[in-house]
């Protein structure tokens, strides 16, 4: 992420809202609602010279729901097509409201919570095509932690939460 101001504390707020979302799923204590979502796929056929396709997730979202994105490889275009929401980043905290465009740079892990019915986008480049190849073309653009990507994890112990 060369260039942002990094918050470590919002960082690590951002993975500690992550870890609680999972272990009040897992305890019980409350719904997963990815029965309330929606996740589409696109793809676009690679370019001759560029050798490379085009890979495009759109996620549906209801009002109400908070959620966090996935932790990305590479910096991509990202989209607010329709809707509202409070996303908080280890860069900041921002209030959008569609449309919106945006640039997430690699590295970037957000948490959102939907003031209205929303639609996001990410449009992502990949050396792989089709929904066939979904699991290859997650592994290519889908980190599944800091260190992976040669980044330091988030240091929960300064929010005095996590020991």
């Amino acid at each position: 992420m060369s260039g942002l101001v990094v918050d470590e504390n919002l960082k690590a707020q951002v993975k500690h809202f992550e870890n609680t979302i999972k272990s009040e799923v897992e305890s019980g204590n409350a719904e997963c609602a990815i029965d309330q979502t929606s996740l589409r796929h696109f793809f676009v056929p690679a370019i001759e010279e560029g050798g490379c396709n085009l890979y495009t997730r759109e996620l549906t979202v209801p009002k109400g729901m908070s959620f966090t994105g996935q932790l990305h490889r590479h910096a991509h275009m990202a989209f607010l097509m329709k809707g509202e929401l409070l996303v908080v980043s280890e860069t900041g905290k921002k209030h959008i409201k569609a449309p919106h465009t945006w640039v997430t740079p690699s590295g970037a892990k957000r948490a959102f919570y939907a003031l209205q019915d929303s639609i996001l986008t990410n449009v992502h480049l990949t050396s792989y095509l089709g929904e066939e190849n979904l699991e290859q073309i997650e592994e290519e653009v889908i980190a599944p932690s800091y260190t992976s990507m040669g980044l330091d994890e988030p240091d929960l112990k300064i929010l005095a939460v996590e020991k």
